[in-house]
Order: structure tokens, then sequence, then C-alpha cells
């Protein structure tokens, strides 16, 4: 397995004492990779790391200060244990140059001040007893105290059984002192080396805010062993490591060790950007819409295979981009692209819905795409950063697995979530904007539309099927749907409309990228001198007055209900040989 570790430090020892790469043979006394990062560069297998090496790694020189020191284990409340523990911590102390197996203390990475907490295999496996917890929780509370970030390193083996069940309680001490951090909205990064496995694992470790794992590190609740002993069949190639946690949703990144040090100064800059937006281009940067444009012309070019997905736009918005992966419960789903950005000088949270991605490649969401949107809104929430969505679907995925894993659920969740997050929220319709699936991530302050873009209850096709029961009649009652974005902006759903090249966003990519950056721009900035109670409200009352404030729109709603009655009466009178009237004709009308 490419990466993971060697069964015996005997043999990683005899490895790096010959300079050869204990998994795939390789001569590495003339490596530079190997030197620096102690990783082979033909095969990429991750050597062991004491405590101290990563720091030197990590942190800029100089800078480290170790704290809590002194701290020592206690005595083994197992009496029968009591000589050999205390036999093993002395040699573990020997070995290792450590008072335990945690270091912890403050430095800086890239000019970033944080606390920094290190877990050291070497010690007793990184086991997880008193010592260990009481240094891991003065950590964090450390970092409040302080106003820091915090930055774990994790490897461990599980519980310290000498100190019985006293070392079990250290998964609850640190869970809280890592909860009380996320209650002083300071961030967390989590880095899973190998192994990662036990106590530390299933408490603190896992409860960051990004977690990032090495290549190949075995990661799990239990040791590889017992979870081979638990299962009837062999284990598939690459279970329990990082890689199978990534596509399962539970971690967020597989990072090469020499790039965990730029990817965590860029995710503590990004977190650090709360200043205002700065821009201060003053052209229009809407369009003032004149004429109704043919309905289904605009579906064929929100639907065109070369207009611009989430992923083109985000690649022109922001020079720096750190992507979320996950839902931490079940999976993760590409469908829907979330992470940090850089708008404007000012960090911002991103959620795009990527119709080249996902369920059958057609952009459709699966639930654990909107748990993962969900995860990127509260992180948004609590770092203080605008959200800004970017829609373009034609539905969340409505197979069997999807409802049985909550995709009501989930689209539910989101809209309350949306409807009360403390946080400005910019939405843009980019292509199609297809029922539940879309509605899903754009409730916000403020909803745009790409002037090409429509934004329907049920697709032209299904709408087609459902009245006339042929699909190929889709054309026909497209403009019944009233989905371009000139009519939802006379509707009063959306806000504006956002302009687009003249030939269409797909003729050119990077004009219609300027020409979204500046209309999101310019409504970022005027939500963010609006006091929170107020765009609270304000949001509030927006959703709340949506199609009930007019008497013709209750008429027209009427007369759509009876009509479609008719049509359908029709239709079950053909199949059932009975003779129908006459087709009433025209419009069905939508206010």
């Amino acid at each position: 397995m490419r990466g993971t570790a060697v069964e015996s430090e005997a043999q990683e020892r005899e490895a790096l004492e010959s300079e050869a790469c204990p998994y795939c043979g390789a001569e590495l006394g003339q490596s530079e990779l190997y030197h620096t990062h102690e990783v082979c560069q033909y095969c990429g297998f991750h050597f062991s790391l004491s405590a101290r090496e990563r720091i030197e790694q990590l942190v800029d020189p100089g800078t480290f200060r170790e704290t809590d020191r002194s701290l020592f284990a206690l005595e083994s409340v197992v009496s029968r244990q009591r000589a050999p523990y205390s036999q093993s911590l002395s040699e573990a102390r020997a070995r290792t140059g450590l008072a335990g197996a945690v270091v912890t203390g403050q430095g800086q990475v890239s000019g970033n001040a944080l606390v920094l907490v290190v877990t050291d295999f070497g010690f007793m496996g990184g086991s997880m007893g008193s010592a260990v917890g009481e240094k891991v929780a003065r950590a964090f509370e450390r970092a409040v105290k302080k106003n820091l970030p915090v930055v774990s390193v994790v490897t461990s083996g599980g519980a310290r059984m000498q100190e019985g069940v006293l070392s079990l309680m250290q998964m609850a001490k640190t869970a809280a002192a890592v909860k009380r951090l996320h209650e002083a909205g300071l961030p967390y990064i989590s880095v899973l080396a190998n192994p990662c496995t036990g106590s530390a694992y299933a408490s603190f470790a896992s409860l960051a805010d990004y977690i990032v794992a090495e290549p190949g590190a075995l990661i799990g609740l239990a040791p590889l062993r017992a979870v081979q002993e638990a299962e009837e069949a062999p284990l598939p190639h690459g279970a329990h490591t990082a890689e199978a946690h990534l596509r399962h949703g539970l971690i967020d990144q597989v990072v090469e060790r020499p790039q965990l040090k730029p990817l965590i100064a860029a995710t503590l800059d990004l977190l650090g950007r709360h200043q205002q937006l700065k821009s201060k281009d003053g052209r229009r940067a809407f369009l003032k819409v004149k004429g109704a444009p043919q309905a289904w012309h605009q579906v064929q070019l929100a639907r065109h295979a070369q207009r611009p997905s989430a992923t083109d736009y985000i690649a022109r918005l922001t020079p720096t981009f750190i992507e979320l992966h996950g839902d931490r419960l079940f999976g993760d789903d590409s469908a829907i692209v979330c992470g940090l950005g850089l708008l404007d000088g000012r960090a911002v949270m991103l959620i795009g819905q990527e119709r080249h991605r996902g369920a059958r490649q057609r952009g459709r969401p699966y639930p654990e795409g909107f748990r993962k949107a969900h995860r990127a809104m509260r992180l948004a929430s609590k770092f203080h950063l605008p959200l800004v969505t970017l829609i373009d679907t034609p539905g969340a995925f409505a197979g069997l697995e999807a409802e049985e894993r909550g995709l009501g659920n989930a689209i539910a969740e989101s809209l309350a979530l949306m409807s009360d997050l403390p946080t400005p929220i910019v939405s843009c319709i980019i292509g199609e904007g297809g029922s539940e699936g879309a509605l899903a991530l754009s409730v916000a302050d403020r909803l745009l539309m790409q002037e090409h873009a429509i934004y329907e209850v049920i697709s032209p096709e299904a709408a087609a099927d459902l009245i006339y029961g042929d699909p190929a009649r889709a054309e026909e009652i497209a403009a019944e749907l009233k989905l371009t974005a000139h009519d939802c902006k006379d509707l009063g759903v959306i806000d504006a409309v956002v302009p687009e090249p003249a030939e269409g966003a797909h003729g050119d990519h990077d004009e219609a990228a300027r020409l979204l950056k500046r209309a999101l721009i310019r409504e970022l900035k005027e939500l963010q001198g609006e006091r929170l109670g107020s765009l609270l409200r304000h949001r509030h009352k927006r959703y709340r007055k949506i199609g009930q404030d007019s008497h013709r729109f209750r008429a027209a709603l009427r007369e759509r209900l009876r009509r479609l009655r008719r049509r359908l009466r029709r239709r079950q009178g053909a199949t059932m040989g009975t003779p129908a009237g006459p087709e009433e004709e025209g419009p069905l009308p939508i206010p």
C-alpha cells in the first residue's frame, strides 16, 4: 500500500540507516526531498517524523516556544502494571528526549502566530494518557486566551491502557477544549499523519474546521488489525487510509508533506482577511432589462455546452481557492464545490454547483453535496465571511439512494440555515437554476441572474410531458414557465440581471467572469455596511412577502390552476376514449 507505515519500527530504522526507501527500495542518499522532508521521491513513501522534526518543518525558524514541558504522566492505576509502566515511560523519555507523547507551544507559520499541538508516535505509540490530555486541553485554552488559531499534527495509536479509565476521559476533556475554541471563533486545522487511530483521532483530531492527511496514512478509530477481524471478507485495497477517508467525505484534502506548510499558511491568511472590499469601479454592474427575450432560446443558452461552469468562474474570480471536501458523515459530492477564496482583497466563502461533475456528470447534487455546503455555510458564519453561491444545476439527483440518504432533509436544512445565517449572502444563477436543487443554495440577501440564465420550478421538457404527454413540445411551453432572467426580475424573485458578453457567456469566459465579479463586489459592498440585525430582518421580509402582495397574483394563480385541471381532464378523457371538447388554447397565465 503506497505510503503506509512499515510493519515494524526496526524495519524503518534499518532503512533510514541505509538511506533506502523501505517501500520501493530506492537509494535516497542523494535525494533533496528525502533530506528536507523525509519523503521518497520515487514512490512517495512518507517516513515517520518525531514531534521535534515536525515542528522544525512547519514552524518559522526561531519562533517556537514550548509550553507545559514539565508535565509528566501519572503512575499506572493498574497495580500489576505500575513497574512495567514506569520503566516504559523512562525508556520512552530517554529515547525521544520528551517528557510525554505530545509537544505543545506557540510559534509562527509563514508569519501567522498560532498554537501548535504535535503528538509523537515514538513515545508509547503517541497514546493519550492524562498528561497528554491535560497538555492538549491547556494548549486550546491558551489559544482562546491569546486569540490564536490552533494547528495539530496527530500520530497516535490509541488510549493509554496503563492509566485505565482516566485515559479514556481525556477524550471528553480535549473535545470540550476544542468546542470552546470554536465558540471563540478561532481557526483550527488538523493534520493526520501515519498512523492516526484511537482516542486522539476520535476526539480533538477530528473536530477541526479543516482536516488534511498525509498520503497513505492509516486513519480510523480502530487499528487496521481490529477492522480486519471485524470484517468477514478481506478489506478492499486502500481501506482505512487517508485516501479512503477523502472519498468518504471525512477529511478535506490529502496533502504531500512539502505542501503542508504552504497550505496551512494560505488557509490562515484567508481566515484572517476581514478587511472591507476595496473596489472603486463605479461603472454599471447590472443590465436594464428591456423587452422579453425568447424563452426557449434562453434555455438553450443557459445549457450551452461551452458555458462557463462554477469552477471556471471561481478560477477567474479569486487568485486563491482552498477547497473543502466532504460532509464529515458519508461522502463527498463533486457536483457542489466549496472553499475559501479572495474577492477584491476580502476573504469569502464560495459555494458553486458544478454542472460538469456529480451524478451522471450532469451536476445533480446528492444529499452529501448539500451537507458539505452546510459545513461551508457554518464556517462562513464562524469566521464572519461573506457567502457567495453560484447556482447551476438541472436539479437534485432524484434516485432512491439519494432519497434514502436524506435528500429532502438536506435541502430543507439548507433553506433553514441560509434563512438566518449571520453573514451577508449573495447568490447568482449562472446557468440553469433547476427547482429545489437550485433554491437550496439561493436563499440570499441579494439574488442575481446572469442575462441568459434560467430559473425554473420544472424543466420545459418535464412540463411538456406533464401537460401534453410529449416532452418534444418543450419549446411551446417554455415561455409559460416564466423562467428567464427578465421574467424573474419582473416577478420580484431576483434583484438584478448581470450582463453577459454579446454572444453569451460561452463566447468569452474571461469577460463573463469580469462582469460577474463586478456585480458580486458591488452587492457585497452594499451589504457589508449593514448591521447584522437589519440584514437578517430584511432577508426574512424578502422571502415572507414573495407571492402574496397583489390581487393580480392570486387571480392569475386561480386561472392557471383552472386551466391546468381542464387540460388534465381532457387528457384523461382521451386516454379512456371519452369524447373531448376542443383544447383550450393560449398560454397559462402566470403573474
